[in-house]
């Protein structure tokens, strides 16, 4: 997964968010790791019992896969929401982005693309460098600029066709 995009989640109308972006990096990580194990456990089958984290693993696998296949080429109503999670900012003004409604057959990723985040992200950044670190007791510290990666971007499916 590219570092310089922030975690992108799918959330259908009101339900809970699915955090993909680690899901994805587990997996990538776990796999690219133990790839030829879990090849062997999946070519042998029976033959070799598979530890819980193989189990996770494969699970993980499996539904990354099923969620592809069901965002391949599926329009959609979506709305792109665009946040800070750092505790130090306020709740009114941890929203970066906050899309309309639009109808798009686009992935998550490409919809991040579409966004002008380079503006979004200036204009965010000149307001939260005046911001306190509450964590820093013993003086006044603020919080550095935000990063793309960290930001949490929630993709709102709101109806699909």
């Amino acid at each position: 997964m590219n570092l310089d995009t922030p975690t992108i989640a799918s959330s259908a109308y009101a339900s809970s968010v699915h955090n993909l972006n680690n899901d994805v990096k587990f997996a990538n990580l776990v796999v690219g790791a133990n790839g030829g194990a879990l090849r062997a456990n999946q070519a042998f089958g029976a033959q070799f019992q598979q530890t819980p984290s193989d189990r996770a693993i494969n699970s993980i696998i499996s539904n990354l896969k099923q969620e592809m296949d069901d965002m391949a080429a599926v329009r959609r109503l979506v709305k792109v929401i665009i946040v800070d999670p750092n505790e130090n900012v306020s709740l009114t003004d941890c929203v970066l982005y906050n899309g309309e409604e639009k109808m798009t057959d686009a992935t998550d990723q490409e919809l991040f693309f579409e966004i002008d985040i380079k503006n979004v992200l200036d204009t965010y950044n000149a307001k939260r460098v005046l911001l306190i670190d509450k964590k820093v007791k013993e003086r006044t510290e603020y919080l550095e600029p935000a990063k793309v990666r960290d930001l949490k971007m929630v993709v709102v499916n709101i109806a699909s066709f």
